[in-house]
């Protein structure tokens, strides 16, 4: 066969040398296979940079074709038609979009426990049942277990306004006969049987911890026996019953839960637009209790109703005076009733 044969388009086997080897002249027809292998990788490829280390050529692929899209990233070993084939399989993930704008804060939550306000009898078992007067939380919810310090754990049958009606399950190892105001109440689950198992080795004597101070758990209240009822005027100010004012001295520096319940009622020429706000303000600070300022509406003539204020606040000092202040936006249309306003703390801290 001569080397004119080899323009046939079968060169294998002819005299014209290696197949690889370059034609005289590459046309369409008679295109050598080194100039087939340059032109597909450049079709498909696009330009491919090439390092040559100890002897050994390695392709950088353009586009990033190495290391395939940001998020979905190509698999260590995956070769380019493998990894093709898997992103039109599974599809291909978007890009991440820009950071949202922080969202605004939520309202702060309730504290999980609440505090009696009055002494009760220690129920028994065989006597379970008891109405125990608590700072109203919502946390405390009916059909829940309660415990009482110093008193046991108890089931709550119903809520209101922070008049807990309970059940006795399981008393604490000698309790006091009356349980006092200012214990905690939390909730809890049901009690546990004890089992006590035998006694473990001795350990080692530990380090004699800081000497802790000393803590009694005081508690006041405001009630009015007489006095002549406040009408509220447009600005704030501190409600006055003549005889009296609804005001705590917090005797020290600590943290108290203060609990203040105002009725009001409509009086002539009140309109369901007018708006009835009530604030705790600490005189000797003379700045304004955060998070105590409630408002009602909706009143009408002669009809009452009923501003719970229960919050548990610092003190930065010694003997603090903190009041209740009020206001309507019209003024003289609604009135604080003096017999029926009550204000209460419990030392805490």
């Amino acid at each position: 066969m001569s080397c004119s044969n080899c323009n046939t388009g079968t060169p294998i086997g002819c005299g014209c040398g290696s197949p690889c080897a370059d034609a005289p002249v590459n046309t369409a027809a008679n295109e050598s296979l080194q100039s087939q292998i340059e032109n597909f990788t450049l079709a498909f490829f696009g330009t491919v940079v090439k390092t040559e280390v100890n002897g050994e050529v390695t392709w950088s692929l353009p586009c990033n074709l190495d290391v395939g899209l940001e998020n979905n990233p190509r698999a260590d070993g995956e070769g380019l038609a493998c990894y093709f084939l898997r992103l039109f399989r599974d599809g291909i993930t978007g890009l991440t979009g820009p950071k949202g704008d922080t969202g605004a804060s939520g309202a702060d939550g309730h504290n999980a426990y609440t505090v009696t306000l009055v002494g009760f009898t220690q129920p028994t078992i065989g006597s379970p049942y008891v109405t125990v007067v608590c700072a109203d939380n919502p946390a405390i919810l009916a059909g829940l277990y309660v415990f009482i310090q110093t008193s046991g754990w108890y089931f709550v049958n119903s809520v209101s306004a922070g008049l807990l009606s309970l059940t006795l399950v399981k008393a604490v190892d000698s309790p006091p006969s009356t349980v006092s105001a200012g214990k905690l109440v939390v909730s809890s689950g049901f009690p546990g049987a004890s089992i006590v198992g035998p006694a473990g080795p001795q350990g080692t004597k530990g380090d004699t911890g800081t000497p802790g101070t000393s803590f009694t758990s005081t508690h006041a209240r405001y009630v009015a026996s007489v006095g002549t009822d406040y009408n509220l005027q447009v600005v704030y100010q501190a409600i006055d019953f003549v005889n009296s004012a609804p005001a705590l001295l917090l005797p020290v520096k600590g943290a108290y839960l203060v609990t203040a319940i105002v009725d009001v009622e409509g009086l002539a020429g009140v309109n369901l637009a007018d708006v009835v706000s009530i604030k705790l303000y600490n005189q000797t600070n003379a700045s304004d209790v955060e998070g105590t300022e409630h408002s009602i509406s909706n009143l009408v003539v002669d009809q009452f109703a009923q501003v719970v204020v229960s919050i548990t606040m610092d003190t930065d000092g010694d003997n603090q005076t903190v009041a209740i202040f009020g206001k309507c936006s019209t003024a003289d249309k609604v009135k604080v009733i003096a017999l029926k306003t009550t204000f209460s703390y419990v030392r805490l801290s």
